[in-house]
């Protein structure tokens, strides 16, 4: 065999590839719930690219930006989990924290709700952008991005996307009604 023949084999061989959960979390993060109108050219893309990571780096990479993604998933909450809880924190996210050191210690936190959750949206919202970089897919998760989903919907078909294929095409209607 040429070496030409066994590069490619070898590239099979070490092919690396996310879970199914890991995939169920990447589709939240980035917005590609299967009814969302989202266009298939892009949904296909996403899953095309989470079935073929070239290698560890890719995969260690994707692995901790999702990892990132669901830490500040959590911290984009402006009631946090733990508030209900009997030993709960009761505190809102913070718009701002103040920290003086010196010989007396102390943290002040002001709480303005609103501006908290824009805060920390921004920050997930970055974080799962990041994400969608890496993949080279948009995320719909961004109003901007979002947009776009319903000026292009219905206007691909992929065989990738999983489901049953259409069966369905237009011309051989119309040919049908037509040529009797």
């Amino acid at each position: 065999m040429s070496l030409f023949l066994l590069k490619p084999i070898a590239i099979w061989l070490n092919k690396m590839e996310l879970d199914n959960y890991q995939k169920s979390k990447i589709r939240f993060h980035l917005g590609f719930n299967s009814g969302a109108q989202v266009p298939v050219g892009d949904r296909s893309r996403l899953e095309e690219a989470m079935a073929l990571i070239p290698d560890d780096y890719w995969y260690e990479e994707i692995v901790y930006h999702i990892k990132r993604c669901d830490i500040a998933w959590k911290a984009s909450a402006a009631i946090p989990d733990d508030y209900f809880d009997p030993g709960g924190s009761k505190t809102l996210n913070p718009s701002r924290q103040e920290i003086i050191s010196g010989d007396v210690q102390r943290t002040i936190n002001t709480s303005d709700p609103l501006k908290g959750d824009d805060y920390f949206r921004e920050i997930y919202l970055r974080e799962c952008d990041r994400m969608a970089e890496t993949l080279y897919v948009p995320n719909y998760r961004r109003p901007e991005v979002r947009r776009y989903a319903f000026e292009r919907a219905g206007a691909d078909f992929i065989m990738a996307v999983p489901g049953p294929a259409d069966t369905s095409v237009a011309c051989r209607i119309v040919l049908s009604q037509t040529w009797r």
